[in-house]
């Protein structure tokens, strides 16, 4: 490479930024004419250059991203808290309560084709009725209660409640109402031919298992998580499952109290199950959201240590 080429390629910075006079201007050009090399390098000069990424662009993208996440789980957390709040509510305010027996809450009318209605009293917003056969005695027993809620009494109308039992049938009947509150239950149509009593409509107990088994379980997973708390992979599990019988204990004490005795087991049973998964949900969100919270503090005890 010759001196001139060396002084061409020193001036062509300045000559593609058009920031040299006209003879030098006409110096470079004639130069160009005959070096290939010197050319090479002005089209090398004239090519765009690539961008070069801002290195403060990387972090605001994930700071950004960070956030939004951060306020789609808040969105999620108050949506589901408040889910699970008017789901307890309803399971309280929906919560039935039976009538004693008394003449004056319903009356027993026998229809002319052999079909027995059940008229109720207006406070009586709802009822049940469980049918059993006595083959013994070859009968049909019918076991009727009557409620009402406090949803019942300040939010809705259901009108007088009705209850009729068919003339399709072959065998005797009888008609007992159960006062669900632990005292016997009246025989309110047919003769009791088995014994003197009427028997007890006894509650089920079927809530009391289940909140063992989530003790249990808490209990259980509590000392694995104890044991393998040295494990991250494990213990990342185990806390997540943990949540699980804890939100059923606060889903039972929310929604029943420390009463493990129902007369509407099925209906009780799931809207406990369904608090449990909103307070699973909201207490899994709300953990993330507190752990993302403290992150930054313990970064900066650990670069401190």
């Amino acid at each position: 490479m010759s001196n001139r080429c060396n002084l061409i390629r020193d001036i062509l910075p300045l000559y593609v930024e058009g920031m040299v006079s006209t003879d030098t201007r006409e110096f470079v050009r004639e130069h160009l004419k005959h070096c290939e090399e010197c050319r090479a390098e002005l089209e090398h000069m004239q090519k765009p250059a690539d961008p070069i990424p801002d290195a403060d662009i990387v972090p605001l993208k994930r700071i950004k991203k960070e956030l939004f996440v951060k306020r789609l789980q808040t969105v999620f957390f108050t949506a589901i808290l408040a889910c699970a709040i008017v789901t307890v509510a309803f399971g309280i305010l929906t919560s039935p309560e039976f009538f004693p027996y008394s003449d004056h809450l319903f009356r027993v009318i026998d229809g002319a084709d052999g079909s027995i209605t059940i008229t109720f009293d207006h406070k009586v917003t709802g009822y049940s009725c469980v049918k059993e056969f006595d083959n013994e005695t070859q009968t049909e027993i019918y076991r009727i209660n009557a409620w009402t809620t406090t949803w019942d009494l300040y939010s809705s109308n259901r009108g007088k409640q009705n209850m009729i039992i068919p003339s399709d049938r072959e065998n005797k009947i009888q008609i007992f109402y159960a006062q669900n509150d632990g005292s016997e239950d009246v025989l309110i149509y047919g003769i009791n031919e088995n014994t003197e009593e009427n028997g007890v409509t006894l509650p089920r107990l079927i809530l009391m298992p289940y909140f063992l088994l989530a003790i249990a379980a808490l209990i259980i997973l509590a000392m694995m998580r104890f044991l393998l708390k040295n494990k991250s992979a494990f213990t990342i599990w185990l806390d997540r499952m943990l949540l699980f019988p804890i939100s059923y204990i606060a889903a039972q004490l929310c929604t029943k109290g420390i009463c493990f005795t129902t007369y509407s087991s099925q209906r009780d049973f799931c809207i406990l199950i369904l608090v449990t998964i909103l307070f699973y949900f909201a207490t899994l969100t709300g953990t993330s959201l507190y752990k993302a919270k403290i992150a930054p503090s313990q970064k900066k005890d650990e670069k401190k240590r």
